[in-house]
């Protein structure tokens, strides 16, 4: 089982939102998620900002179900917006509370200049901590991971 500790201190500010300034983490299996955008599996994007953070949350939980993690076992988060925080400031914190309901990431917001590509206006990398496993047997390169 993996052991979390949300570390509120004292004499700092509190979080501003739904998320922990610090978490300690007893693990013995870490997965690191690449920045997972809101696009369809056709390659599609959604038109607008809400529709893409969405569907980038659904992304996100797709990449940890694959890994055999969910939302909960999430410690860090990294969100990068297009747009200025107050115009999507609601609609992020009503979708990622959706995800993250108790023991709330560790989590970083900012505001980017672009994308990688122009249709971009969301992304989230995440950090999960899982128990121990056995060590899985080498994959070939380039093999997806089962």
């Amino acid at each position: 089982m993996v052991h979390k500790q949300v570390i509120v201190p004292e004499g700092v500010y509190p979080p501003t939102a739904a998320f922990s300034q610090a978490i300690r983490v007893a693990a013995g299996d870490l997965v690191f998620v690449s920045g997972i955008i809101g696009m369809r599996p056709d390659g599609t994007m959604p038109s607008t900002t809400r529709e893409q953070v969405e569907l980038a949350f659904e992304n996100l939980v797709a990449v940890l179900r694959a890994a055999d993690a969910a939302p909960d076992d999430v410690v860090k988060v990294n969100v990068f917006i297009g747009e200025a925080f107050d115009l999507v400031r609601d609609d992020l914190r009503e979708i990622r509370a959706r995800h993250f309901t108790r023991d709330f990431p560790v989590s970083t917001l900012v505001q980017v200049a672009g994308f990688a590509s122009p249709e971009y206006r969301f992304e989230i990398e995440a950090i999960a901590a899982l128990p121990a496993r056995s060590p899985a047997p080498p994959a070939s390169p380039g093999s997806p991971v089962a």
